[in-house]
């Protein structure tokens, strides 16, 4: 794997991103790494539980804007192929039989935020910092949407789309996103016990929980994928999203921004 590091030791499985100098911003290979890793330990049968975190100073700043601006030039249908990769590993995460554990710190924005959605159980650093920023950028988190909506809920899911506001850990565990925040040191014990006491539990009756719960959803996943992708796949080729996403490339404010004025 080039852009995940991964360990294994007494069936738990450790996934790292491992691109710190683009704060573990995802495109194509390493999104295609995730779907692939999240598959195959989705047939482990000996796997107990996956702790999934980063390397560097972030867990994920979401997909790296310059790959989704050079979508400017992609056909429509290699656009959607693109978004429907994307829905892809989200969904081989949110299918994944065993307990998805988040270790997360830094920044948690836009895909990165809907990655935390789809774990079972997040552990937060205190000052970890989030957002479903793509409104700022002419974008909609469409693809992350049902996900997150599907931990969350809509009132907060509300908020935090249409506002992109930046929120701390505490608000994020408010809203049902993590699970519980602290120090570093009190983070990796969140973990670590959360791990053994997984792991003190029968295999098959943890898998069968897991299964469980999914069935109770009210998301109508077959309507859902499709609406999803095509609406960002639309999104990233427009011309509001892509002034949004060469402003920030130039780091500047888009044009629609009340800060514009002040670059």
């Amino acid at each position: 794997m080039e852009h995940l590091k991964l360990s294994e030791k007494e069936g738990v499985l450790t996934i790292s991103l491992n691109r710190p100098e683009k704060r573990n911003a995802f495109f194509p290979p390493m999104i295609k790494e995730m779907q692939q890793t999240f598959a195959k330990a989705g047939k482990d049968k000996n796997l107990r539980a996956v702790v999934l975190t980063a390397e560097g100073q972030s867990f994920c700043s979401g997909g790296d804007l310059e790959w989704m601006k050079s979508m400017a030039s992609f056909t429509a249908k290699q656009n959607l192929k693109d978004a429907e990769q994307l829905f892809a590993m989200f969904w081989a995460m949110r299918t994944c039989p065993v307990p998805i554990i988040g270790r997360v710190f830094g920044h948690c924005f836009g895909g990165g935020a809907g990655l935390t959605a789809v774990c079972d159980m997040v552990f937060a650093e205190t000052q970890t910092l989030f957002s479903f920023s793509e409104v700022k950028y002419g974008l909609v988190p469409a693809v992350i949407s049902p996900f997150v909506v599907e931990r969350v809920g809509a009132v907060y899911a509300r908020e935090w789309f249409m506002s992109a506001k930046v929120f701390a850990a505490p608000e994020a565990r408010l809203g049902g996103l993590v699970n519980k925040f602290g120090s570093i040191v009190e983070m990796n014990q969140a973990v670590e016990g959360t791990v053994k006491l997984i792991l003190s539990s029968a295999p098959e009756a943890v898998r069968e929980t897991k299964k469980l719960l999914l069935s109770y959803s009210t998301v109508n996943w077959t309507k859902t994928k499709p609406m999803v992708t095509k609406l960002i796949a639309k999104r990233r080729a427009s011309r509001e999203g892509q002034i949004g996403l060469q402003a920030f490339l130039d780091k500047k404010s888009p044009q629609w921004s009340t800060d514009a004025k002040k670059d």
